[in-house]
């Protein structure tokens, strides 16, 4: 039991207000509400990354769903060093389709033996920090 009526938290989804032109076209990308949407995918990671981290370390007891920027094994398994419990996958599904599971869980799979690592709790939330 924790202190919070809560029992998960997403971190981060997508970052809003964006707006993505075609200029060969000259119109919005983003279809619904006249082109503005958030904004998720590569451009997110770091701030995803920051955000798992800090709910993490500040909501012991609550897991992290980690979303933002997750298209490969290492984006996975920097997700859970800062803490994730698990990973949602969005503008990687939508590039690659349902193959983008099994390979990102290889590439996952592949690192951690390469590490040493039998089970995702051997390095969840083990990020080393520098302190200055």
């Amino acid at each position: 039991m924790n202190d919070f009526p809560l029992s998960f938290v997403t971190c981060v989804n997508s970052i809003g207000n964006a707006l993505f032109i075609d200029p060969e076209t000259e119109s919005v990308v983003i279809k619904p509400k006249q082109g503005f949407g958030g904004i998720g995918g590569d451009y997110i990671k770091p701030t995803a990354l920051a955000n798992v981290r800090q709910f993490y370390l500040r909501l012991k007891g609550i897991d992290v769903v980690a979303c933002g920027g997750v298209k490969s094994g290492v984006d996975a398994f920097e997700h859970i060093l800062c803490g994730a419990t698990a990973i949602q996958v969005g503008t990687q599904l939508m590039k690659e389709g349902t193959k983008c599971f099994e390979r990102i869980s290889k590439e996952l799979s592949n690192l951690m033996e390469n590490k040493g690592y039998k089970f995702l709790s051997d390095f969840r939330g083990k990020l080393k920090s520098l302190d200055c």
